[in-house]
């Protein structure tokens, strides 16, 4: 799972059943500090999969390398889920502040399952209910001969007890994460997990375990740092450069891992101004190049940009976004960027800035941001966040045959001889693209204003006449800007108007409302910039509309504002670091549900 350099993987770890909304889910906490080593979240999410369930994981972690108070949530349905609840069915306690903290959270039938050998005497005041069961993970270890580090297992071991009537699936995931680690210590992990699974179940006995879908299909299990640069390799990506930046760099850590198989070249830069520089310079050769990082590390790229503006190449920047100003919250979530990625850099430029909600959509959506960039010959930049980089989902196997790969106007043969010229004046603004060496025609492009072969000029006509050129792009990109996504109330009471990661949960509060009798609709919109006009339509439904987003000033408002000069019924904002969910945003809204 996604950490800072350097440090461990992160130890969260609560688990929970959850009934919902009339619809049977789960929660899987497992709650503790940082360095405790192979979660059993990781467990448990790999095990659920397997299983069938359809699952929603996210994980809260603290920027330190160990210690500090990590949770790791699961949630299960028999449909699928996509986004977290703040309540706990079962609740994993490996420390003595998830106990302090976290067990006002557990519903008044869930279950606590804690390690009493960590637990203060004020802390063991607090688990003498009926549903709280002590187990002393790593003693239980020992107990069997097998070593302390093994004490993740017995969670598990008794997770699944509540979930599952046998083990074997358990058994099997097991296997499979420590196979390289050879026979004895798999059969030993197997053998601790039993242990703790028969423990809970002699304790707590038969009770009523989740429900599965009644026809299971293969489906993936992947988080956001999973799915761009998935989306990325089946789009022709060959060149990515960056430097690390939480928490963007599971992306460059993916396509690192799986580069030499993909005959993709990865550069680990010595700054963010060098990876972006390195990727401009790759695409200036005709090959599809990224750059993945964060706030601080794309406000070093936005000379880059500018230049990759001016010179007409094309290139694609993931902005993992997370809570600032400065460091800010490393390892948080906020949609606080919105402002900065749309401006992007200085001077008028031709650009796109597209916005993921899930894990699908993310996989899709990068084909769709390298086909922007070399059919504009501009820079394209996908938004994520925290939430939507390191939670984890189920999703069907991705269909390859919805990506296309346009590689945007490029120069024919007779157009590539000694006449040509890089950046000649077309009636829609894109000139024919030569791949330098592929002609006989010299490539030039420039950061200074310059003319059409790419040589540098001081005149005022050609000045006019090149910025009128890129920016005539512009109008090509708003005409054709991605629809917004729609769910929910045809004719909608409410309107719940959105971006990113906040998509599962503004679905989920519709779904809510709509069960309440209240007609409601959730627009969420994958491309933010430019906005697309079909969304100036759906502003004049005669429906209550609220903004929902991750920060404080109300960035996407204010973008929506000064393209349409509207202004919403009023405002759901998050901006304590904590992602967006469907309990915040109903319970924000006047009444928490429809007015008359």
């Amino acid at each position: 799972m996604p950490h800072l350099p350097g440090s461990q993987e992160p130890d969260p770890g609560v688990l929970g059943r959850e009934a919902d909304h009339a619809d049977p889910k789960h929660q899987d906490w497992r709650a503790g500090g940082a360095g405790f080593g192979v979660s059993v979240g990781t467990i448990l999410l790999r095990a659920a999969t397997q299983e069938g369930w359809h699952l929603f994981a996210h994980q809260d972690y603290e920027s330190r390398i160990r210690g500090g108070h990590n949770f790791f949530q699961i949630r299960l349905a028999d449909q699928p889920v996509a986004s977290w609840e703040d309540d706990i069915d079962i609740l994993v306690a490996l420390d003595e502040t998830t106990v302090t903290q976290e067990l006002g959270e557990v519903k008044p039938d869930g279950v606590v399952i804690y390690d009493p050998d960590v637990l203060g005497d004020a802390a063991k005041e607090l688990v003498t209910k009926e549903n709280c069961i002590g187990l002393p993970f790593a003693r239980m270890a020992e107990e069997l001969g097998q070593p302390r580090i093994m004490a993740n297992a017995v969670a598990a071991g008794a997770v699944w007890a509540l979930l599952s009537e046998e083990i074997t699936v358990l058994h099997e995931t097991l296997a499979l994460m420590f196979a390289d680690k050879g026979e004895a210590v798999v059969a030993g992990n197997q053998q601790v997990a039993s242990h703790g699974f028969e423990r809970v179940r002699g304790l707590l006995g038969a009770r009523p375990r989740p429900a599965k879908p009644a026809k299971s299909r293969p489906h993936l299990v992947l988080r956001g740092n999973d799915a761009l640069p998935l989306g990325a390799l089946a789009a022709g990506v060959k060149f990515m450069s960056a430097y690390p930046m939480t928490p963007s760099t599971g992306v460059t850590e993916f396509i690192a891992s799986y580069g030499r198989e993909a005959k993709v070249i990865m550069e680990q830069a010595e700054d963010e101004i060098a990876a972006i520089n390195m990727a401009i310079g790759a695409s200036f050769t005709g090959v599809r190049a990224m750059t993945a990082t964060s706030g601080g590390g794309f406000a070093l790229m936005t000379e880059a940009l500018s230049l990759a503006g001016s010179a007409e190449i094309p290139i694609v920047v993931i902005n993992a976004m997370r809570p600032g100003p400065s460091t800010g919250l490393p390892t948080r979530t906020e949609q606080g960027d919105l402002r900065f990625a749309v401006a992007m850099s200085f001077g008028d430029f031709p650009r796109a800035v597209l916005a993921p909600g899930d894990v699908e959509e993310a996989f899709y959506l990068m084909a769709h941001a390298f086909n922007l960039a070399e059919e504009y010959q501009m820079p394209v930049v996908v938004l994520s966040d925290q939430h939507l980089a390191d939670s984890y989902t189920t999703v069907p196997p991705f269909d390859l045959s919805k990506i296309e790969i346009r590689r945007g106007k490029l120069a024919a043969p007779e157009e590539a001889g000694p006449a040509y010229l890089r950046h000649r004046f077309t009636e829609d603004g894109i000139s024919p693209r030569l791949y330098p060496g592929f002609g006989a025609g010299l490539v030039v492009s420039a950061g200074d204003e310059h003319d059409e072969a790419g040589h540098l000029i001081e005149d005022t006509e050609t000045r006019r006449k090149m910025m009128e050129k890129r920016m005539a792009k512009q109008r090509l990109v708003e005409d054709n800007a991605l629809d917004p996504v729609l769910c929910g109330a045809e004719d909608p009471e409410i309107m719940l108007i959105g971006f990113g990661s906040t998509k599962g949960a503004i679905a989920e509060a519709v779904a809510v409302l709509n069960s309440r009798g209240c007609r409601a609709q959730g627009v969420h919109l994958p491309q933010v910039f430019p906005l697309p006009r079909r969304l100036g339509e759906l502003l004049q439904k005669p429906a209550q509309k609220f903004i929902v987003e991750s920060n404080y000033s109300g960035q996407l408002e204010e973008l929506i504002a000064s393209r349409f000069a509207w202004k919403p019924t009023g405002s759901i904002r998050r901006y304590d670091g904590r992602p967006m969910n469907a309990k915040y945003i109903l319970d924000r809204l006047p009444g928490g549900e429809c007015r008359g």
